[in-house]
């Protein structure tokens, strides 16, 4: 999760570019232009960077529509990418990567604030344990291991009025899946083995 300090840096680093916008440097952090930052997060190979960097993105009004900020270790990007995202009249976090050598490890979320967001864990590149993702009407909470859907699953669209839930083992649906239509109250009963379905009632 983020750290209280950060966020409240990340506030007075909006300030400061807004009141100065020729800031180059911020407690450690290293304003980049976007063409700059693109380089870097895409290509390490060329940069090898080290440290911390940050970069703003404005819209042709010069209004300010994001800030994004990664870190690099010896050429890999390393702890936390945060950012922020302007939406109705207010800052919010919108993305947050944990990055350990190189590969995604930790807390991850991405979100529009409104009708999309994904939350979880990756651990040394996968995603590991419970994800909650949320798209439009259909919120479901998926278990991984290893970056393979494992364990349990549930899934609720408001829109079609439809719940499912079950298991996985090794990406393959298993066991019994139930799924009921709220608006009917009508269930359907499904067995299914390494993905396969067996029966249904």
């Amino acid at each position: 999760m983020v750290d209280k300090k950060y966020i409240i840096f990340l506030i007075v680093l909006f300030f400061l570019n807004i009141i100065k916008a020729q800031t180059e440097f911020v407690e450690g952090y290293v304003k980049l232009l976007d063409f700059e930052y693109y380089e870097i997060v895409n290509d390490s190979t060329k940069h090898l960077p080290d440290g911390k960097y940050y970069t703003i993105q404005y819209d042709n009004e010069g209004k300010i529509l994001s800030l994004e900020t990664i870190s690099y270790k010896k050429g890999k990007k390393s702890g936390e990418s945060l950012r922020f995202s302007q939406g109705l009249g207010s800052f919010f976090l919108s993305q947050n990567i944990g990055f350990k050598n190189g590969l995604m490890d930790g807390y991850y979320m991405n979100t529009d604030n409104h009708t999309f967001s994904k939350e979880g864990y990756y651990e040394k590149g996968k995603k590991n344990g419970i994800w909650k993702e949320n798209e439009s009407s259909e919120f479901k909470i998926v278990s991984y291991k290893n970056g393979i859907k494992s364990g349990s699953f549930k899934s609720t669209d408001n829109d079609l009025n439809i719940e499912v839930s079950g298991q996985y083992k090794k990406g393959k649906k298993n066991g019994i899946w139930i799924t009921k239509y709220t608006d009917t109250d009508m269930i359907i009963k499904e067995e299914y083995k390494n993905g396969e379905l067996i029966s249904e009632k």
